[in-house]
């Protein structure tokens, strides 16, 4: 990857962040809290994304999701809906059928998949 490519896909999610309502702020921690944020990041999370998520929740101002997680969850549940349809095709005649599946979002909430309907369920059902 050369550096210009680096730089326009930069560009672009530098744009997407602060369309979706993030600003940048620069700040310099201590060596202990930095370990201490290495320590709370979640696989494949950056130190922004993780002191983010960890400032936002202390503060009780937590988004639901990052642009990114929507992106992942809308995937999902088309990725849900094509194996129902794919299941339910004439063609399959042995089975399994899938008549229904549960998506779910990182705070528990998330959508239940049918051939005909999206219907969005709460963490306590």
């Amino acid at each position: 990857m050369t550096n210009s490519t680096f730089d326009e896909r930069m560009k672009r999610h530098r744009q997407m962040l602060k369309t979706a309502g993030f600003s940048r702020v620069s700040l310099y921690v201590s060596g202990e809290a930095r370990a201490a944020l290495a320590a709370q990041r979640e696989r494949g999370e950056s130190m922004s994304k993780a002191f983010n998520r960890l400032v936002s929740r202390a503060c009780g101002v937590a988004r639901d999701e990052t642009p990114d997680e929507a992106r992942d969850f809308e995937r999902r549940v088309r990725h849900a809906r094509n194996e129902i349809l794919h299941s339910l095709r004439p063609g399959n005649k042995n089975g399994p059928y899938t008549v229904a599946i549960k998506v779910y979002r990182l705070n528990g909430t998330g959508i239940r998949v049918t051939r005909d309907s999206l219907e969005p369920f709460d963490k306590e059902s």
